[in-house]
């Protein structure tokens, strides 16, 4: 179980940076007038995020709903990592509420 877990998460993360890393790219092209080949390699991140998830070992809607909490708390992190702002206690909070909600959803034994 614990070997499916980390798997899981490592997927889930993996995608999650592949996402947001592409959409970033698109949005500095778009937002701060960037070169064409930022939103073009964006696009392609993008691409490759939506061919990561194939790889879950559960059904589209069970995936792409824990995915949602794992995004929360990714998008947190990059916010924090790259724009250089800091969570405030509320995202904290509301990042530890996701995370225990992912746990039930995708992890708890039926």
């Amino acid at each position: 179980m614990v070997e499916v877990i980390l798997s899981t998460l490592g997927i889930f993360f993996f995608a999650a940076l592949l996402e947001i890393g592409g959409g970033y790219l698109v949005w500095k092209w778009l937002r701060d007038h960037k070169e064409k080949i930022w939103g073009l390699i964006g696009a392609l991140i993008l691409f490759t995020y939506g061919i990561i998830m194939t790889f879950q070992p559960e059904n589209f809607g069970k995936v792409y709903a824990t995915y949602g909490g794992i995004f929360v708390v990714s998008s947190i992190i990059w916010g924090y990592w790259v724009d250089k702002k800091k969570p405030d206690r509320f995202e904290i909070i509301g990042s530890i509420v996701v995370l225990v909600g992912v746990t039930v959803m995708f992890y708890v034994p039926r």
